[in-house]
């Protein structure tokens, strides 16, 4: 449903209800800038590097979820690190919910893979350079996708935490890995 020559901007407005990021808004078609260099990209230049990262084409709605996140780089500072996926959307394109996510399956690596090649080739990231910091491990950021169906009685997903409904999925990014 989108042109190759789309800017990746934000698809509806984000109001964070409570928690940590209580009172956290942005509004829907706000830019997308990936950082550190705060530069704007477009739907094709995300499935160009989807299809580098081995992306299949049924995980391209986590792809462009991965790249309205800006790719999960933060600031610049550091980040990049994971992604954690809420919402029916694991099921359909076959992301993993157990462990073992990584050599098992090809969704959760590739989608993960993604977001590092986003904020390396988008971002202009450059380790030593255009950050201040590094994280150990292979260099591949991780996506966890929640397993809702599994949590205890009373509990809501993630999803519905941030504002969203239970039939909604979303992807939020953070630090670390």
């Amino acid at each position: 449903s989108h042109k190759p020559d789309e800017v990746i901007t934000l698809q509806r407005d984000m109001n964070v209800p409570g928690g940590l990021f209580a009172g956290f808004s942005r509004k829907k078609g706000e830019v997308i800038r990936f950082m550190p260099m705060s530069k704007t990209a477009t739907v094709e230049q995300v499935a160009v590097n989807a299809v580098m990262a081995g992306c299949r084409p049924e995980y391209f709605p986590g792809a462009l979820a991965i790249a309205e996140s800006g790719g999960g780089t933060g600031d610049g500072r550091g980040g990049g690190g994971s992604f954690i996926l809420s919402g029916p959307i694991y099921k359909e394109i076959g992301l993993s919910v157990s462990y073992g996510r990584g050599i098992c399956c090809p969704a959760n690596v590739t989608l993960g893979r993604l977001g590092r090649l986003l904020w390396r080739n988008l971002g202009g990231y450059k380790e030593t350079v255009s950050t201040i910091m590094t994280y150990g491990g292979n260099g591949s950021p991780l996506l966890h996708a929640e397993y809702a169906e599994g949590l205890p009685p009373g509990w809501r997903g993630l999803n519905e935490e941030l504002g969203f409904k239970k039939t909604e999925s979303v992807l939020t990014s953070g630090g670390g890995g």
